[in-house]
């Protein structure tokens, strides 16, 4: 059965990394970053996501299967993860990226709209957890100013996005994150129409770790 108890208990040691980092580039630079070529190192390493939003399907992930993610545990295929292809290579890069993380100190965004969600679910234990997720940010966040809700995603281009998303997103962007990190397949699909128009990545963790696996020896 999946550990869901040692996500909580390892999320403050391999997440943490209270202290403010400097931020990487300008705004205007990470909001239309073209993608930066392999031959030009610094910049790659420049504009890897460092500030992540994770949505609840991600959370939720990272809760039931806290043992593979934090514990490297074997996955056990039970239930609707069972049935979702890729599942499995998806919670590896969740335990390489928070492996990593023990040094890099990455931020790991979770916005009161995400919370509600994971509070609708009525799972006592899942709540607490995201608390804790969510409280890490908060510490993070001490110095960031919290700006008035932006209304980019409400415009009739993103329709084809569930409005549910676009808040998200919203959120995200409002927060000057880097990458909107999802489990969900769907939504990544129009990863690159959504940074063309707003400058916001959005990517599956393996997708993430793929641009993060080439510098993870810098902090191991």
């Amino acid at each position: 059965m999946p550990s869901r108890g040692r996500a909580r208990g390892r999320w403050r040691e391999l997440a943490t990394g209270a202290q403010r980092r400097s931020r990487p580039c300008s705004v205007t630079e990470r909001r239309y970053p073209c993608r930066v070529a392999d031959e030009d190192p610094v910049r790659a390493f420049t504009a890897l996501p460092k500030r992540i939003y994770l949505d609840s399907c991600t959370l939720q992930a990272m809760y039931d299967f806290g043992g593979v993610v934090f514990e490297s545990e074997p996955f056990e295929p039970i239930g609707r993860a069972a049935k979702v292809e890729g599942f499995e290579d998806e919670l590896d890069a969740l335990r390489m990226i928070f492996l990593v993380n023990q040094r890099a100190m990455f931020e790991f965004v979770v916005t009161e709209t995400s919370l509600r969600e994971v509070v609708d679910r009525g799972r006592r234990g899942y709540t607490e957890w995201v608390h804790d997720v969510r409280d890490t940010w908060l510490v993070q966040s001490a110095d960031v100013d919290i700006p008035p809700w932006g209304r980019t995603f409400l415009h009739r281009r993103f329709g084809m996005i569930s409005r549910k998303d676009r808040i998200l997103l919203q959120d995200a962007l409002d927060l000057d994150c880097d990458a909107f990190m999802t489990m969900e397949q769907k939504l990544p699909t129009n990863d690159a129409f959504i940074e063309k128009w707003s400058g916001l990545r959005v990517m599956r963790p393996s997708t993430y770790w793929g641009l993060l696996d080439p510098w993870a020896n810098l902090y191991y």
